[in-house]
């Protein structure tokens, strides 16, 4: 869900006024009661990002470049091991080592 910041505006003050809101929704609710409260008030409703959605996405980002490691890694074991049976022979090749 797009959380939103309702910006409410003065002109005969000169403050300015600021909240978060749980959705876009609700924000224009708010805008529409302010502004049959006094129509001079300038409102305005932004769409603003949750920061979490936003770090969960970066995060599985990396997780997914940590799980492409891993495949490659195994897939390059697993490359050695066939090059060392076709060129040493198998009776060559230990994994364990001798003794």
């Amino acid at each position: 869900m797009i959380k939103a910041l309702l910006i409410v505006t003065a002109l005969s003050g000169g403050g300015q006024y600021t909240t978060e809101m749980p959705s876009m929704g609700e924000c224009l609710k708010a805008r529409d009661t302010i502004t049959a409260q006094d129509a001079s008030i300038k409102t305005l409703c932004v769409p603003r990002v949750d920061k979490t959605v936003e770090v969960q996405k970066m995060f599985d980002i990396f997780l997914n470049i940590i799980d492409q490691l891993k495949e490659y890694e195994e897939l390059d074991r697993i490359d050695g091991e066939e090059d060392c049976f076709s060129r040493c022979g198998e009776g060559f090749y230990r994994k364990q080592p001798m003794g």
